[in-house]
């Protein structure tokens, strides 16, 4: 149905607004929406920033026009995003300002429209859009921040460009909008900003897209020396401020595990519970913060191997420490009163770090260790097959798939099985969510499957794991 023939309500939820159905006010959710199985949007103050007084020129019907003033040919039809009536972004923050700092054109609300709709889902493990810190603090923040919005601009480009050729050939144009802006703030910088903060994080994650480990790494090395200064001086940060923190934590953990980059901040992993949004039971990662603080400690306890740092390895004296942390980890168990996709996803990370332990441990492995690490990767397979690969929680599922699939010609044995199921659920990965990463590990996998030695340092290159 057309969104013009839609008859509008005042009341309800948003989803029952949009739609002109009667809604019965139900919270947390509608019983209208769960009637109908549709994701109800809740009752929060919305402001629509993208209508004609709005400063952002008003989006034409036709396709928008590169630069060069020629539209791109396109082999197969860009998806458009998810919702468009009234040809808004209707966003659930109050706080949102009436207008972005700058008039965009047509192709770049585009992409904004795409980074709000399809990426920030794709970054987040969870489906509620009230806690997904991309929405709720990255995208105000973009609002008083030219940089920060450019810098989701390349976010969105480089995500389409993953699957569509034509956004390739825009990389350059807004990779140039952001980076000799970042490096003049740099250079003048004052003291902490949050909105330097953001768009470091944000150029991490646009690494993720364009599959570059060495550039992830080192913009998660950027932010860690910021994040290390400023936590010398405040040991209080507000709710959004630890928000932003809890997305380089997650990723400085999962950095120190694909590429061996130490971290600068173990502040964050030596606490129990470390995320902003503890208590929250759809908040993915409050459920698994103390689980990767220890895999962040087995990460410190390891050494570099080889003069690059591609291969690490636990020493003999730092042994009793690093069983200890397996221990907690074999301990560990998932909070009860969080969904099963979420149990099952926190599970499969359980065991990939109980893998990763062994892997820091090769050198020092005992017969025993060997049926404890074929047990970890079907558990891995089991956990991960119980959840839908169109479910948030797949957003973590990189990590603990290359886990099991790293170990699985371990010890001269190949199970096939195993390695079919983490095959075509990396090609799943690929097919539902976009991303170039997962194109370079099942590439590595591929080499590991036929190599006789796993400890080969090509085969132990930087990876992104997410």
């Amino acid at each position: 149905m057309a969104s013009g023939n839609i008859k509008r309500v005042r009341t309800g939820c948003w989803t029952c607004r949009r739609r002109g159905y009667r809604c019965d006010e139900g919270k947390p959710v509608c019983k209208e929406c769960t009637r109908l199985g549709l994701e109800c949007e809740g009752y929060s103050i919305r402001l629509t920033w993208m209508k004609s007084t709005s400063r952002i020129q008003t989006p034409k019907a036709r396709r928008p026009k590169s630069p060069g003033g020629n539209g791109p040919t396109r082999a197969r039809e860009v998806p458009q995003p998810g919702v468009q009536s009234e040809g808004a972004l209707q966003l659930a923050i109050s706080k949102l300002q009436a207008a972005p700092p700058s008039v965009l054109s047509p192709k770049d609300q585009f992409l904004l429209q795409h980074y709000f709709y399809t990426v920030s889902g794709l970054l987040s493990s969870t489906h509620d859009r009230s806690i997904n810190t991309y929405c709720r603090v990255v995208l105000p923040m973009a609002m008083s921040s030219d940089l920060l919005l450019d810098t989701l601009l390349l976010v969105s480009t480089s995500h389409l460009a993953s699957t569509y050729e034509e956004f390739a050939l825009e990389l350059p144009h807004y990779r140039n909008r952001v980076l000799p802006k970042l490096i003049n703030r740099i250079n003048t910088w004052e003291g902490f900003d949050p909105t330097t903060l953001a768009t470091i994080i944000m150029m991490s994650i646009n690494e993720i897209f364009e599959a570059n480990p060495k550039n992830w790494s080192g913009h998660l090395r950027a932010a860690g020396k910021i994040i290390s200064d400023y936590m010398a001086q405040c040991k209080a940060p507000d709710h959004d401020i630890k928000m932003l923190l809890d997305i380089f934590a997650y990723h400085n953990v999962l950095a120190s595990v694909g590429t061996n980059h130490t971290s600068l901040v173990m502040d964050f992993y030596s606490k129990d519970t470390w995320s902003a949004l503890a208590g929250h039971s759809n908040a993915f990662l409050a459920s698994v913060d103390r689980l990767l603080s220890l895999v962040a400690k087995l990460s410190m306890l390891s050494s570099s191997l080889t003069d690059d740092g591609c291969s690490r390895y636990i020493k003999a004296s730092q042994l009793p420490a690093a069983r200890n942390l397996k221990m907690e980890l074999e301990n560990w168990a998932p909070p009860q009163a969080i969904p099963n996709d979420a149990c099952n996803t926190a599970e499969a990370m359980r065991y990939a770090g109980l893998l990763y332990f062994h892997k820091l441990t090769s050198m020092s492995l005992r017969d025993h260790d060997r049926a404890d690490i074929e047990h970890y990767c079907r558990e891995i397979v089991r956990h991960i097959g119980y959840v839908s690969i169109d479910s948030p929680a797949a957003a973590s599922h990189l990590w603990p798939l290359y886990m099991a699939g790293y170990f699985l010609n371990h010890h001269g044995s190949v199970d096939h099985e195993t390695q079919a199921f983490v095959r075509g659920r990396l090609t799943a990965l690929r097919s539902k969510r976009g991303v170039k990463t997962v194109d370079t590990v099942r590439e590595r996998l591929e080499q590991v499957w036929i190599s006789e030695d796993t400890g080969t340092p090509a085969l132990d290159a930087p990876l992104i794991l997410l």
